[in-house]
Order: structure tokens, then C-alpha cells, then sequence
């Protein structure tokens, strides 16, 4: 007998369900202006979620590759770089350092065994310049300008698309050519070969060597396909100012001399610069590991503006929700107490209320994905930004939506559900 009423009792409960999801949705359909306001401020919310996170997204993957690109092994020596800088003293103790020199990388590779590659950049940091570039009427505005010498290319796993790095007596001349990158020729040169022409970058005549392959990565903020690679001497004679420093990328000839590679330099320069044993080092010596672990500080802090953000826009959607549906019971209460009178359960008008409710903030979810995955998509288009699109957004936004509007149909539906059926049938 047991069984028997378990049994008689479960199709009811599927039958309240889809009663109420009809009635919902007449209801919906009844008042459409009402219902879209109810779900303007969840579109909004969701719309923000969406794209923040393709555009994160897409910017962590571009950064984490550049970096990457590197190589495991690469050491990077600068007078300061890696770090968060915290407060304007921190700035100007590490402004105050020595300079990495020109000495100083010959040294390095004059008693340092087992480096096979070394570079040397400028306009690699905080200090990066930008100048425009121009080919007769073509101009390029806000390129970044690198010295840099002819290990460049093997030491960024790069290759020229068309053309040839310049050499290594080129750079010892102070030769003005170039290397530029694909995004740049394809702006300025737009149908001819760039390879021999001669550009002005800042006012100065070089000659364009070569393009490089296009990588679509970031390195904080600065693209490689927006960037132009001169000798690093011709960059020191045009471009050098006081606050420009020198950068060295050192590449040991395996990994299993990596970490006594780098010790020795370590060594080294702390005995260039006369440091007592206990002193702080007063240059920083980098590797990707380093700057993998700065840009995960950054973009958690992104990640975490972003979500505060979302949740500030879906709190507003939720209270939009709430108060619409508390208008919504007022206007319905005469209907609300006519289904008591028929039979229905204070858990019918509940749940009636709660489907309203999801099935809104819901519809506001997907128009929300939908409205984010155009926005981000045009923005990136627009400003060149790299952009992933994790499909976790989308069941988050969808999955979320819906909750906002449980949570915040709550009260309104509880506050249906106890009416008075007699106080209900006479109201006007």
C-alpha cells in the first residue's frame, strides 16, 4: 500500500512543475515590457562577465605564451624588473641602482663558461619608447622601438617572414636598418614588398631588412607584431635617453648547467659591483619562472576586479528582479487568491513564482552570453586584443543568471504563497 501512494504521489509533483512553467510563461508572454526590465539588469551583469573573461582570458594565454617562448633556460639581467612596486621610495631605491653596462656583458661572456647566446635589448621596460614610422604617405603611430643585436631571433624563438635579420657587423656600424613586425608592414606597405625601402622611424631614415612571422602575443602591454628591431648601437646614437637601461637575455648551452650558469653571474656581478656578503644583490637576474609568477599576481588582480565588478552588476539585476516581482504579487494578488480558492497549495503559487523568476533571469543569462561574446569579439577586433572564449563562461553565466533569480525571487514568491485567500479575493 506504501509503494502505492509513493507512486500516486510523484506524477503530482511533475504535474505542479509543468503547470507552473505554463502559467510562467503566459504570464511572461502577457507582460513583456515588464519582463524585460526584469532582466535588463541581469543581461547587463552577465553581458560584463562574459566579456571580461574572454578579454582576460585571451590576454593570459598571449602573455603566458610570450613568456614562454623564451625558453625554460633564457636569464634575463636587468638593473630592476620582475616586481610589483609597491610605494614611490621602493621606485627610487630601485631607480638608484647601478646600470647594467656594456663592461659588464663582456665580462659575462669573457668568464662565464657555457653561455652559447647573449643579447643585448633596450626599450624592454618601463622605459619602452614608442615613435611613429612612415613610408610617404603611410604612417604607423605608437610602435615600439627595440634595440636590439643579431642574436635577437634566436634568442625570442622568432624567424623573419620575408627578408634577413641584420648581422653582427651591422650592429658593430651602428647601421640604421630594421626588422619590423608583420602588423606594421601590412599598415604601411600594404601591397608592396617592404624588404629595401627606406623608412623614417622618428624622424630617422632606415632601411626595412626584414619582417618578422606574425605571433599574436602580448608581453605586457606590448605586442611583438606591433614592434620595430633596430642594432641596438644605432638605438643608443637615435633613440637613448638617461632612463634607458640595458637588458641582457643569456642563454646557457644546456639546462643542466642553467642553475650553475647562473649562480656564476650572480657571482660575478655582485663582485662588479663591490657588494659586502650580506648585502642584497642591486640588479635582479630573471628567468621565465620569474615573470610567469609576476603576471599570475596581475592577472589574479584582474580576475578578482573583474568578479567584483559582475557580482556589483548581477546584485542590481537581483534587486531589479525582487522588486519587480514584489510589483508583479500586488498587481496579481486577486489572481493568487482565486487559484488558492480552486486548490491550489501555498507550494503551487511558490513554485509558480520561483519558475517566473528563473526562467527570466535565465532568458536575461543567455542574451547576456550572447550580448558579451559580440562585445568582446569587437573590442578585440578593434584595439588588435587577443581573445578566448572559455565555454565554463558560458554555463557560469546561464547557471548564475537563473540563481540570481531564485535567490532573488525568494521573498516575492514566499510573500505570494501566504496570502490570504479571502484577503486576496477581495482585493481591488
Amino acid at each position: 500500500m506504501r509503494r502505492h501512494a509513493r507512486a500516486a504521489v510523484a506524477p503530482r509533483s511533475r504535474i505542479d512543475l509543468a503547470e507552473s512553467l505554463s502559467v510562467a510563461l503566459g504570464t511572461l508572454r502577457a507582460n513583456k515590457l515588464r519582463s524585460f526590465l526584469t532582466i535588463l539588469g541581469i543581461v547587463i551583469g552577465i553581458t560584463t562577465i562574459v566579456a571580461m573573461t574572454s578579454l582576460v582570458r585571451g590576454l593570459d594565454e598571449s602573455v603566458t605564451g610570450s613568456i614562454q617562448s623564451f625558453g625554460s633556460t633564457t636569464l634575463f639581467l636587468r638593473k630592476w624588473g620582475g616586481r610589483i612596486v609597491n610605494s614611490d621610495q621602493e621606485f627610487e631605491e630601485l631607480q638608484r641602482r647601478p646600470d647594467i653596462t656594456e663592461a659588464d656583458a663582456r665580462a659575462i661572456q669573457r668568464q662565464i663558461p657555457g653561455i652559447v647566446l647573449m643579447d643585448r635589448l633596450y626599450g624592454t621596460g618601463p622605459e619602452a619608447k614608442t615613435a611613429t614610422l612612415r613610408y610617404r604617405g603611410n604612417a604607423a603611430r605608437d610602435l615600439y622601438v627595440t634595440g636590439a643585436s643579431e642574436t635577437y631571433l634566436s634568442l625570442n624563438d622568432s624567424e623573419t617572414a620575408d627578408g634577413r635579420m641584420f648581422t653582427e657587423s651591422e650592429v658593430r656600424a651602428a647601421r640604421r636598418v630594421v626588422v619590423i613586425g608583420e602588423a606594421v608592414a601590412q599598415q604601411i606597405f600594404p601591397q608592396i614588398d617592404p624588404v629595401g625601402k627606406r623608412i623614417a622611424i622618428g624622424g630617422f631614415p632606415y632601411t626595412v631588412l626584414g619582417v618578422l612571422v606574425r605571433k599574436n602575443l602580448l608581453l605586457f602591454g606590448m605586442s611583438e607584431d606591433a614592434r620595430v628591431i633596430l642594432p641596438y648601437t644605432a638605438y643608443r646614437r637615435d633613440f637613448a635617453e638617461e632612463d634607458d637601461t640595458l637588458m641582457l637575455m643569456i642563454q646557457p648551452e644546456s639546462p643542466e648547467i642553467f642553475r650553475s650558469t647562473r649562480s656564476a653571474i650572480i657571482a660575478l656581478m655582485r663582485l662588479r659591483h663591490d657588494l659586502p656578503y650580506r648585502a642584497e644583490n642591486d640588479f635582479d637576474l630573471l628567468d621565465s619562472t620569474t615573470f610567469l609568477e609576476l603576471w599570475d599576481q596581475i592577472s589574479g588582480a584582474v580576475f578578482l576586479a573583474m568578479i567584483v565588478i559582475s557580482s556589483i552588476g548581477l546584485m542590481v539585476g537581483g534587486i531589479g528582479v525582487m522588486n519587480i516581482m514584489l510589483v508583479s504579487v500586488t498587481e496579481r494578488t486577486r489572481e493568487i487568491g482565486i487559484r488558492k480558492a480552486v486548490g491550489a497549495r501555498r507550494r503551487d503559487i511558490l513554485l509558480q513564482f520561483l519558475v517566473e523568476a528563473a526562467i527570466l533571469t535565465g532568458i536575461g543569462g543567455v542574451g547576456g552570453v550572447l550580448l558579451g561574446t559580440l562585445l568582446a569579439v569587437v573590442a578585440a577586433k578593434l584595439v588588435n586584443f587577443p581573445l578566448a572564449i572559455p565555454a565554463w563562461s558560458y554555463a557560469v553565466g546561464v547557471f548564475s543568471s537563473s540563481l540570481i533569480g531564485i535567490t532573488f525571487g525568494l521573498f516575492p514568491a514566499n510573500k505570494a504563497a501566504r496570502l490570504d485567500p479571502i484577503a486576496a479575493l477581495r482585493y481591488e
